[in-house]
């Protein structure tokens, strides 16, 4: 019988009820707060990709999986963009990875910060990947505004916009998550996600050419991620009524115009990817 990977203690239950992760269930006035702050915004439900991330990477940092032994040696950062409440980033944060997670709103932004607190470290930490074999400094959760058109627009983006210094301090990103960031309503932002993305790869390569202790990052393939390159997944739902198949090769020709291809990770690879037949998994790769 396949593993069940429950990475997060978090709410079960219908998906207005899901405010935060935490260790209790929340009481009707807790619930009550909940659906007020949840009016018109996307980033205060946890979506079907957020799981199937949450779930493979949980696999991945796990003792046995492909990231296990690299992140030991040295922590990894990992950067999450339209996080909404995090479930991913609190997955890797409890794995003792740096973490930088980033939204747009006010309110969502409140609750990813006080989910990434209750979900920082943990027993998994010490049942794989032991706090004592990472030879750094102390974990860092962090957590940004980002408008992805502001930041794409701005030519001095590393040093205007916060997440970028933030990145620097940590060495740029390992690992990216995209977590059903795509989709009709954040069309108009596509192009300046895929501009990001490679700002964020910019990044990483200059930092890469003065360290010596860069760590090697493994695909799901068991190929390794070119020297500066960050691994990207992007967790992706199909959405009929909001997503036309037109939609989706449009997406994608932009992806293929900014460098890049999305490479399928398998179903079988997802532990508990039964669960969630819609969404699918894919590897940003840059293409070389």
């Amino acid at each position: 019988e396949p593993k069940k990977y429950l990475p997060i203690n978090y709410e079960e239950g219908n998906n207005s009820s899901f405010s935060r992760l935490s260790n209790k269930r929340s009481g009707g006035s807790e619930r009550r707060r909940i659906r007020r702050a949840q009016k018109g915004r996307t980033g205060v439900t946890l979506w079907s990709a957020a799981y199937v991330i949450s779930n493979y990477i949980d696999a991945q940092f796990s003792s046995g999986g492909s990231w296990n032994e690299g992140c030991a040696l040295k922590r990894w950062t990992v950067l999450e963009l339209g996080s909404g409440l995090g479930l991913p980033s609190c997955c890797a944060s409890k794995y003792g990875m740096n973490i930088v997670a980033t939204d747009t709103d006010k309110e969502v932004l409140k609750l990813l910060e006080e989910n990434l607190i209750r979900n920082q470290n943990g027993n998994k930490l010490r049942e794989s990947i032991s706090c004592d074999q990472i030879k750094d400094e102390k974990q860092k959760v962090i957590v940004h505004s980002l408008d992805w058109v502001a930041a794409a627009d701005d030519p001095n983006a590393e040093f205007n916009q916060p997440v970028f210094s933030s990145l620097v301090s940590l060495g740029g990103a390992d690992l990216i998550l995209l977590s059903d960031v795509v989709y009709g309503a954040t069309q108009p932002a596509w192009d300046a996600l895929l501009t990001l993305l490679n700002k964020f790869r910019d990044q990483r390569q200059k930092l890469c050419q003065s360290k010596t202790d860069v760590i090697e990052r493994v695909r799901f393939d068991g190929s390794i991620t070119p020297v500066g390159d960050p691994l990207v997944l992007l967790g992706y739902t199909q959405r009929r009524r909001d997503m036309s198949p037109r939609d989706e090769a449009v997406f994608f020709k932009l992806l293929y115009d900014a460098g890049m291809e999305a490479v399928l990770i398998p179903p079988r690879r997802i532990p508990n990817g039964e669960n969630y037949m819609l969404t699918t998994l894919f590897e940003l790769r840059w293409i070389q």
